[in-house]
């Protein structure tokens, strides 16, 4: 599963995810040597736009670094030379003020070429950065259809169902945080709304939750001190399980309750009223 910043796409409606989808130019990943730019171009400007696989017009070590790296060897070396000549015999004073005064320079330029190297930018390169972010886009609003099917979710391992399935929460605010693996003490995502502490687990298997899995999680939320609990599970719940948590502060949810939320229905919100208006 591909990780992605969910907060990326919540100013983008339905019809603008679509739109991009359905743009040809969104789903090509955008290549710097087809907007003529170089390395040296993409380190003056901004080094965060560099990607690995990209293709550019000239290879090896940019040669804005290589300057860079150039004036601050050379400043560092005249500096110390300096610094030592200053130091020794008085007839040697002088030349040791010269390498001082070389190394501050080549310091300086060192500083202004990175000032430099922040401001730098070009019509290229603001296009290439333009068809990056429609890209990124591209893969999101792809994601968020592919969430709507059952292949989907089927074809997650556990870890990326529990990163899914915290993803899905967090549009509902419920602001998961995903606990770290073999050392969760039987909690997969921790989440907290309205005020109430809640612990999630998740079971990304075919077969059917059963009732000691509810009786667990209801001992877990006791141990944690937690005010509800949620288990989302792809194969769903046996009888028994749906028995256990009736009347309890326990939410089970299947693959088919975690494609309507994805679709945006609440269908928790009669457990979390909000909160009246002051």
């Amino acid at each position: 599963m591909e990780p992605t910043d969910s907060t990326r796409h919540d100013n983008l409606s339905t019809i603008e995810l679509q739109a991009i989808l359905n743009n040809r130019a969104a789903v090509d990943h955008p290549q710097p040597i087809d907007y003529g730019l170089t390395h040296d171009e993409l380190a003056f400007s901004d080094t965060d736009t560099w990607r690995a696989g990209l293709k550019y017009k000239s290879g090896g070590l940019w040669f804005g670094d290589r300057r860079r790296m150039a004036a601050t060897f050379m400043g560092a070396a005249f500096v110390a030379g300096g610094v030592v000549l200053l130091f020794s015999a008085g007839r040697l004073s002088s030349v040791g003020l010269v390498c001082l005064g070389l190394g501050m320079l080549c310091l300086a330029c060192d500083s202004w070429m990175l000032r430099y190297n922040q401001n730098y930018t070009c019509s290229a390169l603001s296009a290439y950065k333009d068809a990056l972010r429609l890209h990124e886009l591209y893969k999101i609003a792809k994601l968020e259809v592919e969430r709507t099917k059952h292949s989907y979710w089927k074809h997650l391992n556990g870890y990326e169902f529990e990163r899914a399935t915290a993803e899905v929460l967090n549009r509902h605010q419920f602001n998961p945080k995903v606990t770290r693996g073999s050392a969760d003490g039987g909690v997969d995502i921790e989440v907290t709304k309205g005020g109430r502490k809640g612990v999630v687990q998740c079971k990304a298997h075919a077969a059917r939750v059963a009732p000691a899995t509810v009786r667990d999680l209801f001992g877990v939320m006791h141990h944690s001190n937690s005010d509800f609990g949620i288990i989302v599970s792809l194969g769903g719940f046996t009888k028994g399980a749906i028995e256990f948590a009736r009347n309890k502060p326990i939410f089970l949810l299947d693959c088919a309750d975690l494609i309507a939320m994805q679709e945006g229905q609440d269908i928790l919100a009669k457990f979390f009223p909000a909160d009246p208006t002051p």
